[in-house]
């Protein structure tokens, strides 16, 4: 898989975008509701830069080269903002720990793909499995 330019670019910024959300996830004192305003801006980068590809780049009746990576990374996308959905609404430090746990998890993951699809030279069967 080849990625152009333009491509590798956005997928370069959406790896600091998780960086940055990890290393906030990471505090000890987590401010819950710039988690959520981050996680909306990770979100949306990914929605409108990495989705919607401008239509010359990629051939309508072909799917972009990473087409398996963008599906994985999309659904935990999702499934990290139902993780700080729940970080926002644990009441006991206890649970808030293990969403956090999670949370962090789960950006892991994200990183990995974002990683794994710059390293990509060549086509691929499909997204190398992370542990979740």
């Amino acid at each position: 898989m080849i990625l152009s330019e333009d491509r590798r670019h956005c997928y370069e910024e959406l790896q600091q975008a998780l960086e940055q959300l990890q290393r906030t996830v990471a505090q000890d004192n987590l401010d819950r509701a710039a988690l959520a305003i981050e996680y909306k801006k990770v979100q949306q980068f990914f929605g409108n830069q990495i989705m919607r590809s401008p239509s010359a780049e990629l051939d309508a009746s072909e799917p972009p080269p990473e087409q398996s990576y963008l599906t994985e990374i999309h659904k935990q996308l999702r499934l990290l903002g139902t993780d700080v959905t729940f970080l926002q609404v644990a009441k006991q430090p206890a649970t808030a720990s293990a969403r956090q746990t999670a949370t962090a998890e789960r950006l892991n993951t994200l990183i990995g793909y974002c990683g794994a699809v710059l390293q990509k030279k060549s086509g691929a069967p499909g997204p190398v499995q992370m542990q979740n």
